[in-house]
């Protein structure tokens, strides 16, 4: 892969810096820094002409430089970690030789894999096959059956995906599966107890069919339906980010610890502002729909949908039963979902936290766009700032993606079950 490098100048104060990105397998490379000098904000794309290795730069608020001497040094990379803005000496610039793609590329045929699965959903993707995708959820979602399995057959023209069998009732589930099953198959949050909760269920309707009933009949289908509406709309806003955290799902691929490399890179693609509103809205969309996991782990861990743990406390109240749970704000569904007993819902810990929606809910955030340092700010004195860097966001994001399509996957077992009732 050819390593590129073009001067860039402020358009402010017109210092410049040194851009060193590589070439690789997409045609844009989103960009996003801060004059390290005035520190107005730098971002656009670096548009490549792949058939004839032209390369055109978009930004705003600088101007590219045939010549000149740089001041500092951006490492840009659209796959891989890369190393923060840095000041250009010697040293630095001996260090930023050693580009992305030489301390992350794949070195096993797992890795290769894995990171032509994570490239097949860049935007190529996004552009045709996610939209016929959206088409036949709309569909769904709608009761427009008697159109989707056109619409479906489009899919399976796509090298990029592999289709099973047409069934209208199960069409939409298994498009989202053949795309984010793939994302999330190295780490995924609770694996062992997905695989087993179907036999579980089944245990207990025949052991004790009443309470097995109360689950089942707790949801309509347009419950349901309404449920997996709001995830999809979760699913295609982290779909239309995608291509601004893949560094991260990539790190996770391939088994590398982000805190190891946290400090001195980071993700020079993308703004925290670019990524808050993903986060906040799936805090308030998953924690809106815990109610599923709760009820599971009512019924599976203490055998009945309204056996609550009384001993965790919201506000120095036990919570009674589900409606209770029901009418807790999200914060406080949060605090309750902290049970360890669980084995469903205490996924919500993973990446949802209340110190973190608040403050990007209030503008109570500091960010440092060249450490890339965020600092979030509680509106409580006795509690001290959070900090996370930018690269440890975006990995909080991949995350709550995971916990969309557990509670997806969830909706979709219940479906069955009231089906299968029916």
């Amino acid at each position: 892969m050819a390593v590129r490098t073009q001067i860039v100048s402020c358009d402010v104060c017109n210092t410049k810096t040194l851009v060193k990105f590589q070439v690789g397998i997409l045609n844009q490379y989103p960009v996003h820094y801060s004059c390290p000098e005035c520190l107005t904000n730098i971002y656009g794309e670096i548009y490549i002409n792949q058939e004839e290795g032209g390369i055109e730069f978009k930004l705003n608020n600088a101007t590219y430089e045939f010549e000149g001497e740089e001041e500092y040094i951006l490492v840009l990379s659209g796959e891989f970690p890369s190393i923060k803005i840095i000041k250009s000496t010697e040293e630095t610039y001996r260090a930023a030789l050693f580009s992305p793609f030489i301390r992350y590329s794949p070195h096993s045929e797992e890795e290769m894999n894995k990171y032509q699965i994570l490239f097949n959903f860049l935007p190529e993707f996004i552009d045709y096959e996610w939209k016929l995708i959206e088409r036949v959820a709309h569909l769904y979602f709608n009761g427009k059956d008697e159109y989707i399995e056109n619409e479906v057959n489009k899919l399976r023209e796509s090298s990029k995906l592999t289709m099973g069998p047409f069934e209208k009732v199960s069409s939409v589930n298994k498009i989202i599966t053949a795309v984010f099953r793939e994302l999330s198959s190295k780490e995924p949050l609770i694996d062992s107890q997905m695989k087993s909760l179907p036999d579980k269920l089944d245990s207990i309707s025949q052991k004790n069919s009443t309470n097995f009933l109360e689950l089942i009949d707790f949801y309509t289908r347009e419950d349901l339906v309404k449920l997996q509406k709001e995830l999809f709309s979760l699913f295609n806003t982290f779909i239309n980010h995608y291509r601004y955290i893949v560094p991260v799902i990539y790190l996770e691929a391939i088994g590398r610890n982000i805190e190891d490399i946290k400090f001195h890179e980071g993700l020079n693609n993308v703004s925290f502002e670019r990524l808050d509103r993903l986060y906040q809205n799936a805090y308030e969309t998953l924690l809106q729909n815990s109610t599923l996991p709760l009820l599971l782990d009512n019924l599976i861990v203490r055998g009945s949908i309204n056996s609550m743990n009384a001993s965790i406390k919201v506000r120095k109240k036990p919570v009674k039963n589900i409606q209770d749970f029901q009418s807790l704000t999200n914060g406080q569904k949060l605090t309750y979902l902290s049970d360890n007993n669980n084995v469903l819902s205490k996924i919500y810990q993973e990446a949802l936290d209340t110190k973190l929606r608040n403050p990007i809910g209030h503008n109570n955030y500091s960010y440092d766009s060249n450490s890339q340092l965020i600092t979030f700010h509680s509106n409580y004195e006795n509690q001290g700032p959070k900090q996370l860097y930018l690269i440890e966001f975006a990995y909080k994001c991949f995350k709550s993606m995971k916990i969309s399509l557990i509670v997806w996957d969830l909706s979709v077992l219940i479906s069955k079950l009231i089906k299968e009732k029916d």
